[in-house]
């Protein structure tokens, strides 16, 4: 501190300065005693830190705080050393859990208690403007301690959150690879209580194709996450960022497992303009590399659907295996390629039918409904259906085949439709 700035910490009065200064070394064991009771009383996180705690630590703190005050109503102190041991203290308080607002509370409290006792003095009592001027000091002392110490809090934090990203992602990478585990991804896992050997599954969230990314909106999609995942402090999930991806590993076994299909049902619905995948059940480290490929598949479907749900593998398992198969045009070529041919050249309505007639389990009448004919017409339609491709759908083998060709075709009308409205 400049010798400007220093005397701006004195008050105008000099002998009024030496009055305070000495009352409080004077009261220096009351004031601390106070200030114990004051955090015990008001502050819930100062009474969750172990038993002893306040008496020890925060109560030293306080006592130093009223020395480092009567330093600065003296004009006597090293601005930057002196608010150093609150730097490192607010750390601390970080590191134990407590949180900054809990943290200002404390020093909130301090300079209520400090001031009540200054007001105590003759002067103060018989002069009201000497009050105000002895409080506006103590005031403006607590407002730079205070300051400095939500910055060192919030340095720490930062650093903190950015350490646990970094490791969340190599951890990810790592499991993801399927290679074997280092020691410290082995460390960080034990950590968060994640035991590889048990039950687990992977939630995949990918931004849909069609929606607007803005700038960060992944990053802060894993912010919302985060705040609607469980999180039992013997089994946090392991969340993190990979790429524009966000991956969440999920402990899904046991008497106190965790309800995937809620969990992943509300992250969907929560989250607009992403889709949400979910794996199969998967134990040990190669199983959430494949739990992965599962979920990234069921993304992968999922992002053509206008469902606000998460699918899971087991409802796009057909799909996927269709497709990996390289056999869609197979199975087109001998369904819905005839189908869609004959109702361009005759204006019909075969697919339509078709499709109709699969998505409501093959009953007549509903169908008819939904397309607002007769069931007789159905029935014709599917007569019809019989002759150009060849294919019965009161047989059970057609039957399987014409199903495929209707996931394929809604699949390939979904790609379609987004391609022209990109």
């Amino acid at each position: 501190m400049t010798e400007g700035e220093g005397a701006s910490w004195q008050l105008a009065d000099d002998s009024l300065t030496a009055t305070v200064v000495d009352y409080l070394q004077t009261q220096a064991e009351k004031i601390g005693a106070l200030l114990v009771d004051a955090y015990k009383a008001e502050i819930v996180d100062y009474r969750s830190l172990p038993e002893g705690f306040i008496d020890r630590d925060v109560a030293e703190m306080a006592r130093r705080n009223l020395l480092t005050l009567l330093s600065w109503l003296s004009g006597e102190v090293d601005e930057k050393r002196s608010l150093e041991e609150f730097r490192n203290s607010a750390v601390r308080r970080f590191r134990q859990g407590v949180s900054v607002q809990s943290l200002l509370h404390a020093y909130r409290v301090w300079g209520q208690v400090v001031w009540s006792e200054i007001s105590q003095l003759p002067e103060c009592q018989a002069s009201p403007s000497t009050g105000f001027a002895v409080a506006g000091e103590i005031m403006r002392y607590v407002n730079s301690v205070s300051l400095a110490v939500a910055n060192s809090y919030l340095e720490e934090s930062e650093n903190v959150i950015q350490d646990r990203q970094l490791a969340e992602r190599d951890v990810l990478e790592e499991l993801i690879s399927g290679s074997p585990l280092s020691a410290r991804v082995n460390s960080y896992l034990s950590r968060l209580g994640m035991r590889l050997g048990q039950q687990h599954c992977v939630v995949l969230l990918r931004r849909r194709h069609s929606a607007v990314a803005e700038p960060h909106s992944t990053r802060d999609s894993l912010s919302a996450v985060r705040r609607l995942l469980p999180n039992a402090p013997s089994q946090r999930p392991l969340v993190g960022m990979r790429e524009e991806e966000i991956v969440v590993v999920l402990h899904a076994s046991g008497p106190h497992g965790t309800d995937i299909r809620e969990v992943a049902n509300t992250l969907a619905a929560e989250l607009e303009g992403l889709v949400v995948g979910v794996s199969r059940v998967r134990g040990g480290e190669q199983g959430i590399s494949l739990a992965y490929g599962e979920a990234a598949d069921a993304v992968r479907v999922a992002d053509f659907q206008s469902e606000r749900r998460a699918f899971f593998y087991t409802d796009v398992l057909l799909q996927t295996v269709i497709e990996k198969s390289g056999l869609s045009g197979a199975i087109l070529s001998e369904t819905f390629d005839p189908l869609a041919e004959y109702d361009r050249r005759h204006s019909s309505d075969l697919v339509q039918t078709l499709q109709t007639y699969i998505s409501h389990r093959f009953n007549l009448t509903r169908t008819a409904e939904q397309l607002n004919v007769r069931p007789n017409t159905v029935r014709y339609r599917l007569e019809r259906i019989k002759e150009v491709s060849g294919r019965d759908a009161n047989q059970s083998d057609d039957l399987v085949l014409l199903a495929l060709g209707a996931k394929i075709t809604s699949r390939t009308a979904g790609e379609t439709h987004d391609r022209i409205f990109e």
